[in-house]
């Protein structure tokens, strides 16, 4: 086992290779979570030698096992504690306000409003809408509807 490199590209190719001493490699560890330029240095050098390292060949499995190491107690308590905030009626309040005012300040009631007046408006001097929405309903069902004559 190699115990160090005479550059900083070396130790890294040789920590990434697993060639250090454990004590040699702990020390890395220990400086990889310490410094942040040593951490760009060794994530340089794992690019450059990327082609070189072992790839995983089903990655979605490599995940599921990671996952499933988890402590299930901690993977259950997350769950119950993001279930326990939808739950809550203050959340939903909160949601609904906050969407009735960007409703309010974005003018679409406004809009809302403004187009029932208009309709309302000409009601009163035409035929009642209900009226006319039937006419037009009927007239749609004619189009559709195959005429019974030759």
């Amino acid at each position: 086992m190699k115990d160090t490199g005479n550059t900083p590209e070396e130790m890294w190719k040789a920590y990434i290779r697993g060639e250090l001493s454990p004590e040699r490699a702990e020390k890395l560890d220990q400086l990889l979570q310490d410094d942040d330029a040593m951490f760009q240095a060794y994530m340089t050098e794992l690019m450059a030698n990327q082609d070189e390292l072992p790839s995983l060949l089903d990655e979605e499995r490599f995940a599921n096992d990671v996952l499933s190491a988890l402590p299930a107690q901690a993977r259950s308590r997350a769950n119950k504690e993001h279930r326990k905030r939808w739950q809550n009626p203050l959340v939903h309040y909160v949601i609904a306000a906050s969407i009735t005012l960007l409703l309010l300040g974005g003018g679409v009631f406004d809009l809302l409003s403004a187009g029932a007046n208009a309709a309302v408006q000409r009601q009163e001097g035409d035929t009642p809408l209900s009226d006319q929405l039937m006419q037009r309903a009927t007239k749609w069902m004619e189009k559709i509807k195959p005429s019974d004559t030759p």
